[in-house]
């Protein structure tokens, strides 16, 4: 061979490897410019940015993490704890029927205006979350067991929380109070009068005040909810602009406090310029935005069209999956005062016509596991091995509707009953979010099973916020739902007691003063083996009393452009991914 063949053999070699290197590891090697930000699909817009007065996965999870920050958070991959306010986990001390954690606060930990992040911030917060006609039902049985808070003249920047006895001491003290800035959100000083005690027992003289009603009235307004010039926290992001319907942008703050500790951990990780939140709340056209790179990351509800994405050379070009485990789980929310689902015999009639398996195989391509209860299948050892699952039984469910009196009397084909006086038709309503096909079928498998024993089931579209409202106002039937749930201990009393009706997430309007008891119980049960007794017993009850059908529990569909590293996927938080972490990889070219 001569020596100009050999060469031509070793350059053809050499690109070989460069080639192939970058097809492994994604590296870029176009000439397209790309911008220094996270086109982030969302299905609909953000409820607001006060966290104590908002409850939506998408404000919680997606934009406010950016923006504000708490003393711990749940790694996305470990699921363990980590600081971030704090300098570290809290010294935990038992003292009798109490538990005292102390927490000192970064001293590098800054607000926007230069000055540093004190107890007084903190106590602040947990005065807003306490404060009596502050709309923070979602938060406030988070730490309904605190009872005081006490500071250290010595050291502006450490304080101790005095709780009494509960399983999610550490995780509500630390992970769900969300620390703000006093000077900000209380500048006029309305609520430095009172203290924590005086706020915790709601006390009458409280209540009726001025400078609450002053301190309320404002913190529940949209100022503090969506205000570019208001919105503030010690997180790396800052509200920038938003659209209604279109988009949200946080632009990164420059010189930002977090920058020093990068290394710590993914909280401190801000590489992206911007994070723009863009709404769309049609899957077919999100996907096809995502297809022209309008889109960088997306979480695909629908399986179907998730997979068909393979088939798309732009998409595969341009873009890969990551599938970590969620935690949370899907349901179908029962409204338990409704007149009609309101027989316990109906609502377990509802769940043998309820072809969960049917779902996971049709909508989720076998991309599901089913549950019966509302712990996770992680959680093996807390799951009572006695609760089977309701079959698929049509014969069983028209029994049920039978002995609760149930029968076509009129011949119509649509069961009936006297209620309240009134012939009622067995007519009802499936509620679900608009834009999500993947509730959608799941709506017309319901739809068409019922209707096989007499039941007219009506599916209706919802835009989220109304479809938010309506829960929140237990104007609907049956629903789709979907919780998140907490890498931690099992505390449902958010979702399940009665105190939580009204104003919290108990949009069943499920309990009594028997399972509020037991829930209460569950929660400050510290010997490991007699909570987990106490969890059968309320599984049994789950099963027998019916106040949801669940579903299952999936993984995450998410696509990310193939530019970005870093992602941080893993299960502990929706959606699986810590934007701020992304970080572009070598060979493309970004501007800012």
């Amino acid at each position: 061979m001569s020596i100009k063949n050999t060469l031509y053999v070793i350059l053809f070699i050499f690109l070989s490897i460069v080639v192939l290197s970058a097809i492994k590891n994604h590296i870029g090697t176009g000439t397209k410019v790309y911008k220094n930000e996270v086109n982030i699909h969302t299905l609909s817009d953000a409820k607001g940015l006060n966290p104590f007065t908002v409850s939506d996965a998408t404000s919680r999870n997606y934009m406010l993490p950016h923006l504000v920050q708490s003393m711990l958070s749940f790694d996305y991959v470990t699921m363990k704890l980590v600081p971030v306010l704090a300098v570290s986990l809290p010294e935990v001390k038992n003292i009798g029927d109490m538990i005292e954690l102390t927490y000192e606060i970064r001293p590098e930990a800054k607000w926007d205006n230069g000055k540093p992040v004190l107890a007084s911030d903190v106590i602040f917060s947990y005065k807003a979350i306490f404060c009596p006609k502050v709309n923070s039902d979602n938060v406030k049985p988070s730490v309904d067991y605190v009872k005081d808070i006490r500071t250290y003249p010595d050291n502006p920047r450490k304080y101790t929380v005095v709780c009494s006895k509960n399983i999610g001491v550490l995780e509500g003290t630390g992970y769900e109070v969300k620390v703000l800035p006093e000077y900000v959100y209380d500048a006029k000083g309305l609520l430095k009068k009172y203290t924590i005690p005086e706020l915790v027992v709601e006390n009458p003289k409280c209540s009726d005040d001025a400078n609450v009603k002053e301190f309320s009235d404002f913190f529940n307004s949209q100022k503090t909810m969506r205000d570019p010039d208001f919105v503030q926290g010690s997180g790396a992001y800052r509200l920038i602009s938003w659209e209604t319907g279109q988009r949200m942008i946080l632009e990164r703050k420059k010189n930002w406090w977090g920058d020093q500790m990068h290394e710590l951990n993914q909280f401190f990780e801000a590489y992206p310029k911007r994070l723009v939140f863009v709404t769309i709340n049609s899957f077919p056209t999100a996907l096809t935005a995502l297809k022209n790179e309008k889109i960088d990351f997306i979480y695909v509800t629908p399986v179907k069209d998730y997979i068909d994405l393979d088939n798309s050379p732009k998409f595969r070009n341009n873009f890969y999956k990551l599938e970590p485990p969620q935690l949370g789980y899907q349901l179908i929310g029962i409204n338990q005062k409704d007149p009609i689902l309101s027989d316990n015999k109906v609502r377990k009639a509802l769940c043998y016509l309820t072809n969960v398996d049917q779902m996971v195989s049709k909508v989720l391509y076998n991309k599901g596991v089913r549950i019966n209860s509302v712990i996770l299948p992680m959680k093996k050892d807390l799951i009572n091995p006695n609760i089977k699952f309701y079959p698929y039984d049509v014969k069983k469910a028209t029994e049920l509707l039978a002995e609760a009196g149930w029968k076509d009397t009129d011949g119509d084909g649509i069961l009936d009953k006297i209620i309240d006086g009134q012939k009622t038709d067995f007519d009802i309503t499936y509620s679900y979010n608009s834009g999500n096909s993947l509730r959608e079928m799941v709506g017309l498998l319901m739809q068409r099973s019922f209707y096989q024993v007499g039941i007219k089931l009506t599916i209706k579209s919802l835009e989220w916020s109304l479809y938010q409202d309506d829960l929140k106002k237990h104007k609907c039937q049956l629903w789709y739902q979907a919780w998140t749930a907490s890498p931690g201990a099992d505390d449902n009393k958010q979702l399940f007691h009665t105190t939580a009706a009204n104003g919290g997430s108990n949009y069943l309007s499920f309990g009594n003063a028997q399972t509020d008891k037991l829930l209460d119980e569950i929660r400050v049960e510290m010997d490991t083996a007699k909570r987990r007794e106490l969890l059968f017993q309320w599984q049994v009850i789950e099963h027998e009393q019916v106040p949801q059908i669940y579903l299952y529990v999936q993984k995450y569909r998410n696509c990310i452009h193939k530019r970005f590293e870093n992602i941080h996927s893993g299960p502990s938080v929706y959606p699986g991914a810590w934007f701020a972490g992304f970080r572009v990889k070598k060979g493309y070219k970004v501007e800012d």
